[in-house]
């Protein structure tokens, strides 16, 4: 993947200091933070690398060019070299360096334009480093969020969000009567706040459509930067990874209705969710794992149950044809267990299935189906049961005929429209509560 550098030039007269990233020691004399970062990151790019330096024309002619600031009491220039001329000073950078004009973002239209300079810059699949330091006004979060739409559109990737903190420093007049060589600024790691809004946005997708593919992705990448440098951080880090995995487990089973691994799936989440309050994590992620604690709680590890949250988790998260699969099953689970037999065999479903339907229609014995009259004993323990839970029967019936719609997209006699399964999922799940509550 191709890299790309990425910093404004501003239009002020900077101070020499010495920049230093945490735990390193600091690097030489500097008058601009690109210079540091520059030798960091860039040193060993190749020519399929860039080094992209936004200026606006102000910013050119001060800094960009040399001698562009002078002493306003006398006429000769302060005699500083110019961005242009420090980079080429830096030594033998094999990656191509290029300044490029943007407005000075003074209104609306000059924003926009700012936005569209960034984006049609950035190259496909390219992985991006970002200088902030000397962007000016709301240059940083454009640039933010230009980065994030190319992130969709380009499918670039951010390296880093990098800050020169010399104003850490104190009041310029504080700064001049320090030497030189002991000013000494710290460059900040600002890339854990763009990781928080890929992890809100991922966490967000999860929670609204039940789709964990982006937190998996994100898991998988690896969490360097959002944990604290403190207890267990590499244990802490796999079990991310392990809850990312297990949030796209229990999302294809939502998706394909493996209605026996839910309460597998439902348990192994919750566990690790509820492990991940162990982790020494930065404080803005721990609302976002609270979030997908909430969002699992309900499931008990209890399958009948669970096959119910299930339903209503996938009927909350617009995938109503696998709520009224997984619900119509769980209920034939649901008799199947209630005369005691074993719901994961084929068969005892089938004749399940079939007694319920005997029951609610009234089907004379001759009539019933194969298997129904292969495990009479069966069948008439379900009618039984049916015969004490009047709702049973009809409630079976009526989850049919929406399945039977929905399955064959509409293809049926009267078929129904989009909302009213939406709108009978509900009194559907109210009515199956009472069931259960009276077994």
């Amino acid at each position: 993947m191709a890299k790309v550098y990425i910093s404004f030039l501003g239009t002020n007269d900077y101070l020499p200091c010495r920049y230093q990233f945490a735990g390193n020691v600091p690097g030489g004399v500097v008058r601009f933070v690109q210079e540091t970062t520059i030798s960091v990151f860039c040193s060993s790019w190749t020519s399929d690398d860039r080094i992209l330096i936004f200026t606006t024309q102000e910013a050119k002619k001060k800094n960009w060019f040399d001698d562009g600031h002078k002493n306003p009491k006398t006429p000769p220039p302060l005699g500083h070299e110019g961005l242009e001329r420090r980079i080429r000073g830096l030594g033998t950078l094999a990656c191509q360096v290029r300044r490029i004009d943007i407005p000075d973002g003074k209104d609306e239209d000059e924003i926009w334009r700012i936005f569209q300079k960034l984006y049609e810059n950035l190259n496909d699949y390219e992985e991006v480093v970002f200088d902030i330091t000397h962007a000016f006004r709301s240059i940083p979060m454009l640039a933010v969020i230009a980065i994030h739409y190319a992130k969709a559109l380009k499918h670039v990737e951010l390296a880093g969000i990098y800050y020169g903190a010399f104003e850490a420093l104190g009041t310029l007049e504080e700064v001049t009567q320090i030497a030189k060589e002991d000013r000494i600024a710290q460059v900040l790691d600002l890339t854990p706040f763009s990781r928080l809004l890929e992890w809100t946005l991922a966490i967000d997708r999860f929670i609204s459509s039940g789709d964990a593919g982006l937190v998996e992705n994100l898991a998988t990448k690896g969490v360097s930067g959002i944990l604290k440098e403190t207890r267990g951080g590499d244990q802490s880090a796999k079990t991310i990874q392990y809850m990312g995995k297990a949030l796209k487990a229990f999302s294809k089973t939502m998706t394909t209705c493996r209605s026996q691994n839910i309460s597998r799936d439902a348990k192994r989440l919750k566990t690790l969710v509820s492990n991940s309050q162990a982790f020494a994590v930065l404080p803005p992620f721990e609302p976002l794992f609270e979030r997908i604690r909430t969002h699992t709680k309900l499931f008990k590890c209890e399958e009948i149950r669970d096959g119910i949250e299930a339903a209503r988790w996938c009927s909350d998260h617009n995938l109503i044809q696998q709520a009224y699969t997984i619900l119509q099953e769980t209920l034939i689970s649901y008799c199947v267990v209630a005369v005691q037999e074993d719901h994961r065999v084929k068969e005892n479903r089938v004749v399940a299935s079939q007694a319920i339907k005997i029951y609610a229609d009234k089907i004379s014995e001759k009539e019933w189906g194969k298997e129904a009259k292969t495990n009479e004993t069966l069948a008439r323990k379900v009618m039984h049961l049916c015969s004490g839970h009047p709702r049973l029967p009809k409630l079976m019936k009526d989850l049919n005929q929406h399945r039977n719609d929905l399955n064959h997209a509409g293809n049926v006699e009267a078929p129904m429209k989009a909302e009213t399964f939406f709108k009978n999922f509900t009194k559907f799940i109210d009515q199956i509560d009472q069931v259960l509550v009276v077994e």
